[in-house]
């Protein structure tokens, strides 16, 4: 059995996650699960988040599944914030 995956960063005031599991792949703002989905080849989780006062920022994970590993991005407005890549 394969242990989570998983990408974390603390980003203009709040915690981000993606997840990756045997059966689903979760994105989590500040801890909570804002959007999860089935595993697949290409997973893309997205959410908006307020970040500071009256900001708010659109958040996006991309996760992708090869035979050899995975690799995690997380954006936030279109701008690339974390990558973490994990082989097998």
């Amino acid at each position: 059995m394969r242990a989570m995956d998983k990408l974390a960063i603390h980003y203009q005031g709040a915690e981000l996650s993606i997840e990756l599991d045997e059966t689903e792949a979760r994105l989590l703002i500040n801890g909570l699960v804002r959007q999860r989905s089935p595993v697949s080849k290409v997973l893309l989780l997205s959410s908006t988040v307020q970040t500071d006062y009256e900001w708010h920022e659109y958040i996006e994970g991309i996760i992708t599944n090869h035979s050899s590993g995975t690799k995690m991005v997380l954006f936030a407005n279109n701008v690339q914030i974390a990558e973490k890549k994990f082989t097998y």
